[in-house]
């Protein structure tokens, strides 16, 4: 269970770190030797225990509410993606930027691929799911299903790291 980021200045670093002993490993599948993490939030209905993990959905009368980060780091990187089937957004990497992404609504085949090694993978990704992925990790995020990601970073936008590197087409 994805409890609180650590982002540290030295790799700006957003990986979560499981200090909580509810953490729950089976929720968490790591790819490309850990660099690229998912997990599956776990959903809790009213009424919530105080021990439940600082990240995870509430399944509350009025809608859902996701709670997917939560650390005394700041995210300095914020933005909403809308998920369009048939589109490829992506098709790059970054040098500085470690990103997480949450899909809401829909989902998504994350191609990533390790620009030093060249190890691929595919990560099927779908709602109340999130993923981490690393520096140096090449990523497409081929839509299969319309909907809604927000996507996160513990550094702000820098158009000049952003790397082309074609991992997937449509």
């Amino acid at each position: 269970m994805l409890q609180n980021a650590t982002i540290t200045p030295d790799n700006h670093s957003c990986m979560p770190s499981f200090n909580s002993p509810t953490h729950t490993p089976s929720l968490e599948s790591k790819y490309l030797s850990g660099k690229v993490v998912k997990w599956s939030l776990p959903t809790f209905e009213p009424p919530f225990s105080p021990d439940a993990p600082a990240t995870k959905r509430l399944l509350l009368p009025q809608g859902e509410l996701a709670q997917i980060f939560d650390s005394e780091e700041p995210a300095r990187y914020i933005s909403c993606l809308e998920l369009m089937p048939g589109t490829v957004r992506g098709n790059h990497y970054h040098k500085l930027k470690r990103e997480s992404v949450y899909v809401m609504r829909g989902e998504l085949s994350l191609v990533v691929r390790d620009v030093e090694s060249g190890a691929r993978e595919t990560v099927s990704v779908k709602a109340g799911e999130l993923v981490s992925i690393g520096v140096g990790i090449a990523h497409a995020m081929v839509v299969v299903t319309a909907g809604l990601a927000v996507e996160f970073a513990p550094v702000r936008f820098n158009p000049g790291d952003i790397h082309r590197y074609p991992c997937a087409a449509v």
